[in-house]
């Protein structure tokens, strides 16, 4: 785990069980917005699956969506009440004048990591290589120049990015040597490791991968709820961290991933990038933004003070010191 993560754990674990589930409330149903491919999403899934949100009186509904864009323009509609790991949206939306917040992430490390064809040690040097990418603009491609950039490169002189499409093209560029370089998320990296290819290894990139964005409005309207999602959130997260072979069960069920090797890897990497207290580092924050700024210059001013909410969160740690349930 990650420096501090033992006494996160401990914290986490007195604040869980001090909770009492609220007696008296109906089922509020809330409907929820992920990826399509949803490890970033997992506590959310956790928390359906293992009854977690049906204690904290919420009848969730998950809902698979295939693009960013589309997941905000449900969650503005109103046709979805949050959306769990999808980030790029929570810095536009803020831009476009609409206040949509984020209530926590449990997830704050780049979901990528770097294979190579000949073995390095370090990120920086990819200098002079070739980096194979889905498309230019593309989330993978803008994630891969904050990573760049944190190494020290300048991603439009110090290296050749070429669109190539998905990962198979990719995979099949990286195996003939049209490139030396390509982005691939962690779950794969047993995968690349069979197949011979070498992944750069080091710290990973802070970035804040996994929020829980919903309307600020919303908040404001309904907070009661929201304190109930996120306190439901909270208990997934710790069951993530704290049950490896049932979390195995619903990952291998909810994510279509059969192969143990690879199973194995994704729970592990998922347990080890956990944040139990969902509380993003300042760093995931600014990096998101450095990336968003990418695509609109006016993200370098947006004010981060608005992005996130974490009053909620510290307000369920904080009735539990005072020995509230």
């Amino acid at each position: 785990m990650k420096h501090g993560k033992p006494f996160a754990l401990l914290l986490l674990t007195l604040v869980i069980n001090g909770f009492t589930p609220h007696r008296g409330f109906g089922q509020e149903k809330i409907r929820i917005g992920v990826p399509l491919f949803p490890t970033v999403a997992f506590p959310a899934m956790i928390a359906q699956e293992k009854g977690i949100f049906d204690r904290h009186g919420l009848k969730a509904e998950i809902i698979r969506i295939n693009s960013e864009p589309t997941t905000y323009q449900a969650l503005i509609s109103g046709d979805i009440d949050a959306t769990s790991g999808a980030p790029t949206g929570l810095v536009q939306s803020n831009l476009q004048g609409v206040p949509v917040v984020s209530l926590g992430s449990w997830d704050n490390l780049v979901s990528y990591s770097i294979a190579t064809k000949e073995k390095i040690d370090d990120l920086s040097q990819l200098k002079g290589k070739k980096i194979g990418i889905n498309r230019l603009g593309g989330k993978s491609s803008l994630i891969l120049r904050v990573m760049l950039e944190v190494a020290g490169l300048n991603t439009t002189k110090d290296v050749t990015l070429l669109q190539l499409g998905g990962s198979q093209e990719r995979l099949a560029a990286l195996m003939r040597g049209g490139i030396d370089a390509a982005p691939v998320d962690f779950a794969f990296e047993p995968k690349m490791k069979q197949l011979g290819f070498h992944l750069v290894t080091g710290s990973k990139t802070p970035f804040m991968n996994a929020p829980m964005v919903v309307k600020a409005s919303s908040v404001q309207a309904q907070r009661g709820k929201w304190v109930r999602f996120v306190r439901a959130y909270l208990e997934a997260t710790h069951y993530i961290v704290t049950n490896k072979e049932a979390s195995l069960e619903v990952l291998r069920r909810g994510l279509g991933l059969e192969e143990k090797a690879t199973l194995e890897h994704t729970y592990e990497q998922m347990r080890a990038r956990a944040d139990l207290d969902l509380i993003a580092p300042d760093a995931a924050v600014d990096n998101l933004i450095k990336m968003m700024t990418y695509i609109d210059k006016r993200a370098a001013s947006v004010d981060r003070s608005k992005l996130t909410d974490y009053s909620l969160v510290r307000e369920l740690i904080q009735d539990k010191a005072a020995g509230k349930k």
